[in-house]
């Protein structure tokens, strides 16, 4: 329960500071969509697409190594190896930075993307700052996160999120072009990194060069090489291919609107889940440096288990609310990226398991089972991608990400199937499925008769208040969960008390 309470720590500090980075970012999304219109929007985005596209190839597999890494030393207790380990790492990175900043800026001079040839030199050297800046920044998040430490990231930000409010009010004030908008994702990314490691030093232990153990620096060094080289596919798979041909083939404001989807949807998945996706793979860690497979192996059932209530959740408030709220928030000039909107959103829910697969075969050292997938899914994704995108624009780049997660997803649960029989609970997760589709029945019924453009709001109210119970009464959630909710509740008081003999009602009615 210790161990269970302290999971629950580190995933309440990371959620809550992504619940307020969300609603900043949410806010940056509207804000400049709004000032851009949707064409210059599309070019916005591309150009940030772009960047943190730069920014996983910096760092490809550094960041997931070292949160395995030094997780697993420190829980075999040698924290000197685990600094060892940073310090190696983080060096690396350097020169990773100024390989692949160097490569991209002579590439942009040679090819002149459309998209910049008015401001072609200023956005080169923007670019290049704020992908440094933030690919460090991300290096030292995961050096912390694999010392348990998760407040460097949740400070930096929730502290850059306002500083970029502030900043984008101001440029739309002004009547700022896309230049201006892309300087201040630049500025943004300078104050993330100084924040970050002024935080870092604040909460984490200092790293130094030293002696790696021969066995850990062959593991080590065999990690880095099949999760790079996995980590590189998974860039080109994860919407750059839809995003390269909706620039080639279609226009900007196609770009646009799927930048929205992919934005939204993101910000979904991170509403319900970013607590558990970013401690799920240090704590996963360190149990299998403790005892071995089978206990990572039991880890992931339980982080299945909360991805899949996480991920109906998703899906089914997604794809009522979705319509009336991208309405409220950009605008009627934005209607026609509603539907990409809410197949992406019910897809990304459903297929949200397929996190856990990933921190578990990456911490298990299955990571040649993690390229296959990135293969097969890659060359499924230009195929598809090439077939649809050039004729139906929008709704081909849509199919085509649906498809692709899809058959992702199929291949990682077959490989699953062959290191572990456990990780997958199926039969709990068909009851809540089918509780997830009444729910969803019934917020739209909701909907329906509730009039106004909030009517949003007591549809997703009617969609917890179905799901929520009905997810006792069907017994998905077990006797530890229980008790982890009844050790909470206890610390809240008076309303903690009502909550737990509520749920001994709950319990009752579905035992019986």
């Amino acid at each position: 329960m210790n161990q269970r309470l302290a999971v629950l720590r580190s995933v309440t500090i990371v959620s809550v500071a992504t619940y307020i980075e969300y609603a900043l970012g949410l806010v940056l999304s509207v804000w400049i969509a709004r000032a851009l219109g949707p064409e210059d929007f599309g070019r916005y985005a591309f150009t940030v697409w772009l960047c943190r596209w730069l920014i996983v190839c910096s760092n490809h597999a550094l960041t997931t190594s070292s949160m395995k890494f030094i997780a697993e030393a420190d829980g075999a207790g040698r924290e000197d190896i685990a600094s060892h380990i940073s310090a190696q790492l983080n060096r690396t990175q350097h020169i990773s930075v100024a390989v692949v900043v160097g490569l991209f800026g002579l590439t942009a001079l040679i090819m002149q993307p459309t998209e910049w040839r008015l401001f072609l030199g200023p956005i080169i050297v923007l670019s290049i700052l704020a992908v440094a800046a933030r690919a460090n920044y991300a290096m030292l998040v995961a050096i912390a996160k694999g010392q348990e430490h998760f407040e460097p990231e949740a400070i930096a930000t929730v502290l850059t999120g306002v500083l970029s409010v502030g900043l984008v009010i101001a440029a739309t004030l002004a009547h700022a072009d896309l230049l201006a908008f892309i300087g201040i994702y630049t500025i943004s990314s300078l104050t993330l990194n100084l924040i970050g490691r002024i935080a870092y030093r604040r909460y984490c232990r200092p790293f130094a060069v030293g002696p790696i153990p021969a066995d850990v620096s062959q593991r080590l060094r065999r990690h880095l090489w099949l999760t790079a080289a996995l980590v590189l596919l998974l860039s080109l798979k994860s919407g750059t291919v839809e995003m390269f041909l909706l620039n080639t083939f279609s226009t900007s404001t196609a770009v646009g609107f799927f930048s929205i989807a992919s934005t939204l949807t993101r910000g979904a998945v991170e509403l319900f889940s970013v607590g558990l996706t970013a401690t799920l793979l240090p704590y996963m860690a360190k149990a299998y440096g403790q005892r071995g497979q089978a206990h990572a192996a039991r880890f992931l059932a339980e982080a299945t288990r909360f991805y899949w209530a996480a991920g109906i959740a998703i899906a089914g408030i997604g794809l009522v609310t979705t319509p009336d709220i991208v309405t409220l928030m950009y605008g009627h000039r934005y209607t026609d990226a509603i539907p990409a909107i809410e197949v992406t959103l019910v897809l990304a829910g459903l297929l949200l398991i397929g996190n856990g697969i990933v921190a578990f075969q990456t911490v298990v050292d299955r990571q040649d089972d993690r390229i296959r997938i990135g293969v097969y899914s890659l060359m499924a994704n230009v195929v598809v991608g090439i077939c649809l995108i050039p004729h139906y624009g929008l709704l081909g780049a849509v199919i085509t990400y649906g498809c692709t997660r899809i058959f992702e997803w199929m291949v990682a649960v077959y490989l699953l199937r062959r290191v572990t029989k456990e990780g997958i609970p199926w039969l709990p997760m068909l009851r809540l499925f089918v509780v997830g589709v009444i729910a969803t029945a019934v917020a739209w019924l909701v909907l329906e008769v509730v009039p106004g453009r909030y009517a949003f709001i007591p549809s997703a109210i009617a969609f917890l208040c179905v799901y929520v119970p009905a997810g006792v009464l069907v017994r998905y959630w077990t006797d530890d969960d229980f008790a982890l909710l009844n050790a909470i509740a206890g610390r809240l008081g008076a309303p903690g008390r009502l909550f737990i003999r509520w749920l001994r009602v709950l319990r009752v009615m579905a035992a019986v």
